[in-house]
């Protein structure tokens, strides 16, 4: 721009002068009418969005925080199914016939048990590396004992089949509870009082 100064012979003037000439030189000019109508309602849309911001924000992070503390105390731990005692096959020569309603019973413990290994997996403390795989070659076990239950026709290989999958469930459900044994046993002086 200095140099544009210079060439229209204003080199004389001194700066403020050729400032204020500069100026008085423009032509006036108003903004139309709706730029300012335009830029209020930007404005406007700019407040709405800040203070939904400034409401949401705040209001996320406190249910997010509510939501943290409450998370364990929503997931209701079912009850273990009482203790189921593993019958033995008869030493006998003869076949083993069950009636049609041991099968159903022994369906039913069946699911007491697969509920409870479930909520223990959920609830339960993590496996080390060794549990882990016991775990999941049980699981596979349990998985080939359905497959040939599928295959299941009478009814007393179906019961027998059935307890297999009871006892692999309750072997899981141990497998879980490992932790909490090995935390019980590191403390036993907790048990024992002290006399003075």
């Amino acid at each position: 721009m200095h140099d544009r100064l210079d060439h229209h012979g204003m080199n004389d003037m001194n700066d403020e002068a050729s400032l204020a000439a500069a100026l008085r030189a423009l032509p006036a000019s108003a903004p139309p009418q709706e730029a300012w109508r335009n830029l209020s309602a930007r404005i406007g849309r700019r407040r709405t969005v800040r203070r939904t911001v400034w409401f949401t924000l705040p209001a996320a992070f406190a249910a997010g925080v509510a939501l943290a503390f409450a998370w364990p105390h929503l997931h209701l731990r079912a009850p273990s199914p009482p203790p189921a005692r593993v019958a033995q096959a008869p030493s006998s020569a003869k076949p083993d016939t069950r009636p049609v309603s041991d099968v159903a019973a022994l369906q039913a413990s069946s699911a007491q048990w697969q509920n409870w290994v479930q909520s223990l997996s959920h609830n339960g403390a993590p496996l080390d590396g060794r549990a882990l795989a016991s775990a999941v070659v049980l699981q596979d076990r349990i998985g080939m004992v359905d497959l040939q239950l599928s295959a299941a026709r009478d009814p007393a290989t179906a019961a027998g089949l059935w307890q297999q999958r009871i006892t692999l469930l309750q072997q899981l459900g141990l497998l879980h509870l490992q932790p909490y044994m090995v935390a019980e046993q590191t403390h036993p002086a907790r048990n024992h009082v002290i006399s003075m």
